[in-house]
C-alpha cells in the first residue's frame, strides 16, 4: 500500500514553515542583543504524530509522524533566579540606604579631619587653666566665655547638621523611594492587563513581559516582593496568567498584596516632620494601613531605619535601630550633663544659683538642654566683671578677701577628668550608656558610629555581591549571545535547505510516479 501521496508535502511544507519561525526568532534575538531587560526567545515546538483515533483498520508497515509543529514562543528565563535575585536586592537596598545615611552622620562626627567638640572640649579646659593664674581677671575670664560659647556653637552645629540629614533621608524617601515605588506598582498593573489581553488574543506579548520584569526587579529593591502567577481558565479549555505581587513582612509572611492583576496600592509618607516617620498604604480594598514596624528589607525599610531608628533609647515597639535619633539624643545627652555639671560647680558660695549654660528661649523647660538649644547663659554673656564662682569658701568677707582663690576652678577642670555615668534619661534609673569622662563618652558615640558605618558596608557588599552573581547566573542564561546565535543561524538554514531540498524530491517522485511508470 503506497503512503498517502501528499503526506511527504505536509511534513517538508512544516519543516520549512518552523525553520523559518525559527529563523525569524534569531533574528528578533540578534536585533535587541542591546535591548535593556531583553530576555533571549525561543520556538516551542513538537513532533507532529499521526492519528489514527477514526481509523476502522490497522495501519500496515511502520507509523510515521507528520512533521513538526510551532506551539508557541517563549523565554530562557529561571523563575527560581528571579525569586533569588529580589530577596538579594532588598536586602542590600536596605544596606545601602543605611550606609550612606549613616556616612553622612559619620562626616558630622569626625573629630579626625577637623577640630570639632573634642578639640573645643581641649581647649576650655586650656582656658580655665589659664584663669586660675588671675581668677577675677575679667579679660581671661572673657577668654573662657568666648571658649565655652564656641563650644555651644559647636553643640548647635552638630544638631543642625543631623536634622539636616534627617531632612534630606526623609525627602528621599518621600519624594525618592516612595515616588519610585508608586509609579513602579501603577506600571506594573498597567502592563498586567495589557499582557493579560494579548494573551487572551494568542500574543505571548514576550517583549511586554520583559518590560515588567524589569520593573519587578526594580521594584525588589525598595521592598521585600513575591511574585506570584495564576493560571486562571478563559474558556475552550484555554487559560491565561494572572500576576500578583505581595509585600512580605518581617517573618517572611504575606504583609499585603501591592498588585493584583491590574489594581494596586498607593503608598504615603506620613508624620515626617515627627519623631514616627511611617508610611501608609490605601490598599486594594479601599483600607489602610501602616507598615513602618512591619517590613526589614528594602530601601524604603532602610530610610525608616534611619528616620525612627532610636537605638538605645527606643522604648517598647518603637525602633531600636540606632539611626538619626539615636545619635542626636546622644549629643543631647552630652550637652545636658555638660551643662548640669558645669551650673551645679558654679553656683555661688551661698547656695544659689548662677548658671553657666542655658536653653535658648523657653525651651528648658520642656525638653531641657539639648544639644540644639544650648548657649551661655545671658547673665555670664552681659557680666562685664567676674561671674565665675572661684570658691565656694564661705567667710566674713569684711576682712577676707577671696579674690585670689582658686579651688572651685581647678574643681571645674577636674569634672573633665571625672568618670561620669550617662544615661537614657539622665537619671539613675534610665538604660545605662557609658561611664567615663565627657570626651571620652564623645569618643566612644564616635567610634561606635564608625563601627556600624564599617559593619553596614561590608553587609551592602555581601548582599549586592551575591546580587551580581545570581544575575549573571541570569544572565548567562537570558541574554543574548551573538556567537550562540550565529550557529543557530546557520542551523537552522541549513534544516530550511534541507527541508526544501525534501520537498525537490518528492516533486521529483511525483513526477516519476504520474508521468514516467509504465514509459
Amino acid at each position: 500500500m503506497l503512503r498517502s501521496t501528499f503526506s511527504g508535502y505536509k511534513t517538508a511544507s512544516s519543516a520549512l514553515r518552523v525553520n523559518q519561525n525559527q529563523l525569524d526568532i534569531v533574528g528578533q534575538n540578534i536585533s535587541n542583543v542591546n535591548t535593556q531587560g531583553y530576555t533571549r526567545q525561543r520556538l516551542d515546538i513538537n513532533a507532529v504524530s499521526l492519528n489514527t483515533n477514526n481509523l476502522k483498520y490497522g495501519i500496515g508497515g511502520p507509523i510515521i509522524g507528520q512533521g513538526v509543529t510551532a506551539t508557541g514562543t517563549s523565554q530562557f528565563r529561571d523563575s527560581f533566579l528571579d525569586l533569588r535575585y529580589r530577596k538579594e536586592a532588598a536586602k542590600s537596598g536596605i544596606e545601602s540606604v543605611q550606609s550612606n545615611a549613616l556616612s553622612d552622620l559619620e562626616t558630622i562626627f569626625d573629630e579626625i579631619e577637623n577640630d570639632g567638640l573634642d578639640a573645643q572640649f581641649s581647649d576650655m579646659i586650656q582656658q580655665l587653666q589659664s584663669l586660675t593664674s588671675s581668677p577675677s581677671d575679667p579679660v581671661i575670664e572673657g577668654v573662657v566665655r568666648s571658649s565655652a560659647s564656641m563650644l555651644t556653637q559647636l553643640f548647635n552645629n552638630y544638631s543642625v547638621r543631623i536634622n539636616t540629614v534627617k531632612e534630606q533621608q526623609t525627602n528621599y524617601l518621600k519624594n525618592g523611594a516612595v515616588a519610585d515605588t508608586n509609579k513602579l506598582i501603577e506600571n506594573i498593573a498597567e502592563l498586567n492587563e495589557q499582557i493579560k489581553e494579548d494573551n487572551v488574543s494568542g500574543n505571548p506579548a514576550l517583549e511586554l513581559n520583559d518590560k515588567r520584569n524589569v520593573l519587578i526587579d526594580k521594584l525588589s529593591s525598595y521592598l521585600d516582593i513575591e511574585v506570584t502567577l495564576t493560571s486562571i481558565s478563559i474558556g475552550g479549555g484555554r487559560t491565561v496568567d494572572e500576576l500578583s505581587i505581595q509585600l512580605k513582612d518581617k517573618d517572611g509572611a504575606n504583609l499585603l498584596d501591592l498588585v493584583d492583576n491590574d489594581k494596586c496600592v498607593t503608598l504615603e509618607v506620613l508624620g515626617a516632620n515627627t519623631d514616627l516617620t511611617d508610611v501608609s498604604v490605601k490598599k486594594i480594598d479601599g483600607s489602610s494601613a501602616t507598615i513602618a514596624k512591619d517590613i526589614d528589607k528594602g530601601e524604603i525599610a532602610g530610610y525608616l531605619n534611619i528616620l525612627n531608628g532610636k537605638g538605645e533609647y527606643s522604648t517598647g515597639t518603637e525602633n531600636s535601630y540606632k539611626g538619626v535619633q539615636h545619635y542626636q539624643k546622644l549629643l543631647d545627652t552630652l550637652a545636658g550633663k555638660f551643662a548640669e555639671v558645669m551650673n551645679e560647680a558654679n553656683k555661688a558660695p551661698d547656695g544659689s544659683d548662677k548658671p553657666l549654660f542655658t536653653a535658648r528661649g523657653s525651651s528648658e523647660s520642656t525638653t531641657g538642654i539639648t544639644a540644639l538649644n544650648i548657649k551661655i547663659s545671658d547673665a555670664w554673656a552681659d557680666a562685664s566683671g567676674s561671674y565665675i564662682t572661684n570658691t565656694k569658701t564661705v567667710e566674713d568677707t569684711t576682712t577676707g578677701d577671696l579674690s585670689g582663690a582658686t579651688d572651685n576652678i581647678l574643681y571645674m577642670i577636674s569634672l573633665f577628668q571625672k568618670n561620669m555615668t550617662y544615661t537614657t534619661d539622665g537619671t539613675t534609673t534610665g538604660t545605662g550608656l557609658f561611664t567615663g569622662k565627657m570626651q571620652e563618652f564623645l569618643s566612644h558615640t564616635t567610634t561606635n558610629l564608625s563601627l556600624q558605618v564599617a559593619n553596614v558596608k561590608n553587609s551592602y557588599d555581601i548582599y549586592s555581591e551575591a546580587q551580581f552573581q545570581i544575575d549573571y547566573s541570569r544572565s548567562s542564561i537570558g541574554s543574548v549571545d551573538l556567537d550562540e546565535e550565529g550557529v543557530n543561524l546557520l542551523t537552522y538554514s541549513k534544516s530550511y535547505n534541507a527541508a526544501a531540498r525534501l520537498m525537490t524530491t518528492l516533486d521529483d517522485m511525483l513526477d516519476t510516479l504520474i508521468n514516467r511508470m509504465g514509459v
